[in-house]
Order: C-alpha cells, then structure tokens, then sequence
C-alpha cells in the first residue's frame, strides 16, 4: 500500500482527482480530453462509478488504486447514510484504504477559502452555500435540489430557457441562434427531460447553449434574473457581514462570472474569487513537497 494520498472533488455528474505522494508533483485526472464520471447517493449509479474510475485509474495512473489514504468532497453527502453510501462505493476500488469523506461545500471552502472567512457559493448543474469560518463550515441554508430550489444553478438557468423558447417569451432571433429553425422541439424536449434518468443534468446542459453569448440583452437578463434569485434567497439565511466576501466554485459560476459579480456587488457582496473547480486548491493545502 503506498502513503500517498488520493484527493477526489465529486459531483453529480462528473469527477476530479488528484495523486499527491511527497517529492513528486500531483497527477491530476482526468487529463485533458477526458472525463470521470461522478456519483451522487441520492440518485447516482455506483456501479457505473466505481467500473468508470477503475478503468481511468488503471489505464492513466495505477499508483492510485494503491493509495493508503482517500480524502473524497462529494455532492449530496451532507447527511451521514449518503456519506456511508460514497465511502461504500469507494471501498470497493480501495478496500484497506482510509477514507474520509466530506460534503463538496467543504471542499469549495478549503479549496477557495484555505484558512480565510467568506462566504461559499458553489453553482454547477445545481446551487449551495454555506458560511465557512476559516475551520468550520455553517449550512443554515438547505439544499433543496433541482426541482424545489438550486436557484442559478445550470438546471435553473436551463429550465427558464426552455420555459421561454417553448412559450415564445424569447426573441425569435434568440431561438433560432440557439436551437435552429424549427427549435425547440416540443416532443422530444419533454421526452428528454421528463425521461431522463439524471434531469438536472439534461436541464444543466442546455445552459451550455449560453456560453459565449452573455453580452446579448436577452441572455444577460435572464442571467441576472436567476442569478438574483439566487442573492434574495442568500440574503435570508447569512448576515451581511458573513456574505460580504463570496468565494464561487462551479461551471456556471466561472463561465459567467462577470454577471455574477454584478449580479452580487447589487446585494452588497464582493466576487473575492471564482474557480471552476476546488481540486487546484485542495491539492494546494495538502501538498508537500521536499
């Protein structure tokens, strides 16, 4: 069994990881052109995880799958069978391992934050936050997922999306650049949506479509229109000086970013700084090279 030590930065839908031994440089995976999929107890499937990350390790870095220690940041893990639920999963690839794992919203705070107070804000396909106070993370807000919450999130952003091309809220220049001609089309989209196994993640990908194009007013508005949702509901549940200074993690954080510092800067809080991913920090802090 090796000493070095696995980081892992899971989500729903995909995953990140990193090798870190003393004396050497970190290997991150997946590399480039590549993807690991991820895994969240609530709805995922960890057969397909555990087979997904076996072949990837196996083939890219099998030093891995000999680590001693796993320290895992995953989502839907806040409460104790899910994080049972994970730490089964991951068992299975490292049977005599040490595993620990902790919630995404932790690992956005050690990753972003290191040792310094602020606000966390993770906004992918779905949205969290919590107050970190430089060693312990507060929750006050619930997560209440894709179909009762997750305001600015990718699914949000992609529900009112369709919502406005398929009602005909959205200018007709709009949709036509986005979906085509004859786009959306009303079956199939329901079919996908409604059918799909994993709809947050159907409803997150349509916000890709955006990307690039936050310059055009209808785009623009209806990122400002989730992403200050998302600040009034924010606003409820931490004080004005735990949310001055907001740490973002998160696809749609990072790839909007502009509007979101806008969009918070209006409620009174500061854009400090905004990743697309924790893992980089993460490794940072428990890294240590001789």
């Amino acid at each position: 069994m090796s000493e070095g030590l696995v980081i892992g930065e899971v989500g729903g839908s995909s995953s990140r990881w990193a090798w870190v031994t003393p004396g050497a440089s970190p290997v991150i995976l997946p590399s480039r052109g590549k993807s690991l999929l991820g895994f969240n107890p609530l709805s995922g499937d960890a057969d397909r995880f555990v087979a997904d990350l076996h072949e990837g390790f196996s083939t890219d870095c099998p030093a891995m799958l000999d680590a001693g220690r796993l320290l895992v940041y995953a989502a839907g893990c806040s409460a104790a069978p899910r994080k049972a639920a994970m730490g089964e999963a991951l068992s299975r690839l490292w049977p005599a391992a040490s595993i620990t794992v902790d919630t995404d919203l932790m690992g956005a705070a050690v990753g972003l934050c290191g040792s310094k107070p602020g606000l966390v804000l993770i906004l992918g396909t779905g949205m969290n936050a919590g107050w970190y106070d430089g060693t312990h993370l507060f929750t006050p807000m619930p997560s209440l997922g894709w179909a009762l919450g997750d305001e600015g999130s990718g699914a949000d952003i992609g529900r009112t999306l369709l919502q406005d091309a398929l009602l005909g809220r959205m200018p007709e220049t709009v949709r036509e650049e986005l979906f085509g001609v004859n786009g959306p089309d009303l079956d199939s989209t329901l079919e996908a949506v409604y059918r799909s196994p994993f709809p947050a993640r159907t409803l997150a990908a349509y916000t890709s479509l955006l990307a690039g194009r936050a310059h055009a007013p209808y785009v623009r508005d209806l990122l400002l229109g989730r992403f200050h949702g998302m600040a009034e509901i924010i606003t409820e549940f931490f004080t004005a000086e735990q949310r001055a200074e907001v740490y973002a993690t998160g696809s749609v954080a990072y790839g909007f970013r502009e509007v979101l510092a806008g969009c918070l800067l209006d409620r009174g809080m500061t854009l400090m700084a905004v990743e697309p991913d924790p893992l980089p920090g993460l490794v940072r802090r428990h890294h240590r090279p001789v």
